[in-house]
């Protein structure tokens, strides 16, 4: 694990990270620099402190989080009805193949 200097609104931070994942962290940066630009210019006003910019830029991608993992789980159940279904059709083709074959 190294510590690893970070820019946030041209405000240097050191967090830990683990080896290897460096770029991965750069990327995650820019993503969370990116939504705090996009929460400061909403806001609109030159009034709006760096703390606030940082708990909304929060909120925003912890909801945006929230939706993503809220979908994966809606499809992840779906998924498991579709199967139940095929296979609850495949037992029944079975059982009628077998009724066929006892005819025979």
């Amino acid at each position: 694990m190294s510590k690893v200097a970070i820019k946030l609104s041209g405000r240097e931070h050191f967090v830990n990270c683990d080896a290897g994942e460096e770029d991965r962290l750069a990327e995650v940066v820019k993503m969370v620099e990116a939504r705090m630009k996009k929460v400061a210019e909403k806001a609109g006003s030159t009034t709006v402190t760096d703390t606030r910019v940082y708990v909304l830029a929060c909120l925003s991608l912890a909801d945006e989080l929230y939706e993503l993992l809220n979908n994966g789980h809606k499809r992840q159940h779906q998924e498991e009805d579709i199967m139940v279904a095929a296979v609850d059709h495949l037992r029944q083709r079975v059982a009628h193949i077998a009724s066929q074959v006892g005819r025979a």
